[in-house]
């Protein structure tokens, strides 16, 4: 299975909206809803997380929505996590959804399950087809494809300011004895430096509006890129490097950014992840590429719903000499 083939984007793409769905559901219920133990059970010594990987199995348990199947804590966590195996079961993630509404308090109606198991449905035969086309694709002639269009974002970067001339004179110096005057002719330093600085535009800052600790800053040490669910096309240009990526972590779904240069000819940049709610402005979350790095640089990792609303993405690589700028398309997930 190679995730850059378009069979499996195509796969990834309706996964995708399923699992920002059902974690939009999910975090709702964890920011409104009250966790209760289940029935017959006393309550627990220690305050509860509502909507938590345990508490939305009890309420599956508790309230039968998963007929003749078993959903547990991991099986949730493997839902919200957008793995294929749990994500093509309807009636688990449907299960998912209604617990998460019933915990927020907010109604779960049949036209919803209805949309929701269609989903499903069509994830699943997306599945089976990239499956098919996984195992006839080595008797397939090559056939040449263009590669996918870039959407390429140019924004005029400020010129650095002149570089100030600083003449230094050496001041006389006075003696006891006797006055001994020095002269000295002025010179002038012009340092010009590479610097690495994130593209000027009208965003707001990453974190505005935002409380806790929704999104990831250091996504390093958090994600394994090798792990990840790479986005093709690459936003390689020039001797610039970088991809959008994302993968699961604690029952989200987060993307991110990674940037690098050649090294034969470095050059500063970086990489971003900007996002937005559906009527709120652009938010950048940056991370410079010095010109010395001589490694990658990661983004922060914004996750597919933050605040309990599914967030609109898109990831973005930047250079700053000449200036230029790659992004993908805006990934909706909502």
């Amino acid at each position: 299975m190679d995730r850059t083939d378009p069979w499996w984007q195509r796969v990834d793409e309706a996964a995708q909206l399923i699992t920002s769905t059902v974690n939009a559901a999910a975090a709702q219920a964890g920011r409104h809803g009250v966790y209760t133990p289940p029935p017959g059970t006393p309550e627990p010594r220690r305050r509860r997380r509502p909507a938590s990987l345990r508490h939305l199995a009890e309420v599956i348990r508790t309230h039968r929505m998963a007929p003749g199947v078993a959903v547990d804590k991991d099986v949730v966590g493997a839902i919200l996590a957008g793995e294929l195996s749990h994500l093509t079961n309807p009636v688990a993630v449907v299960a998912v959804a209604r617990a998460s509404h019933r915990i927020a308090g907010i109604p779960f109606g049949d036209e919803d399950v209805r949309r929701l198991a269609v989903a499903v449905e069509h994830l699943t035969a997306l599945v089976d087809e990239a499956r098919e086309a996984d195992r006839r694709a080595p008797d397939l002639l090559p056939v040449p494809r263009a590669p996918a269009a870039l959407v390429v974002e140019a924004r005029p970067v400020p010129r650095p300011e002149e570089p100030r001339i600083r003449r230094r004179r050496l001041a006389p110096v006075l003696g006891v004895v006797a006055v001994v005057i020095a002269g000295a002719a002025a010179g002038i330093v012009y340092l010009q430096r590479d610097t690495a600085r994130a593209p000027a535009g009208g965003d707001v800052d990453c974190r505005d509006g935002v409380d806790g600790d929704e999104i990831i800053t250091d996504a390093a040490t958090v994600f394994d890129d090798e792990r990840a669910t790479r986005l093709s096309p690459t936003l390689d240009f020039d001797a610039m490097n970088g991809s959008a990526r994302y993968a699961g972590h604690q029952g989200r779904i987060y993307y991110w950014g990674r940037a690098g240069s050649e090294d034969a000819t470095p050059h500063s940049g970086g990489t971003r992840v900007r996002w937005k709610v559906a009527d709120g402005p652009w938010h950048s979350c940056a991370t410079a590429l010095p010109v010395t790095e001589r490694g990658y640089v990661h983004s922060p990792a914004v996750p597919t719903t933050i605040d309990g609303r599914a967030v609109t993405i898109q990831v973005c690589l930047w250079r700053n000499t000449p200036n230029r700028e790659n992004c993908t398309a805006e990934i909706s997930t909502g």
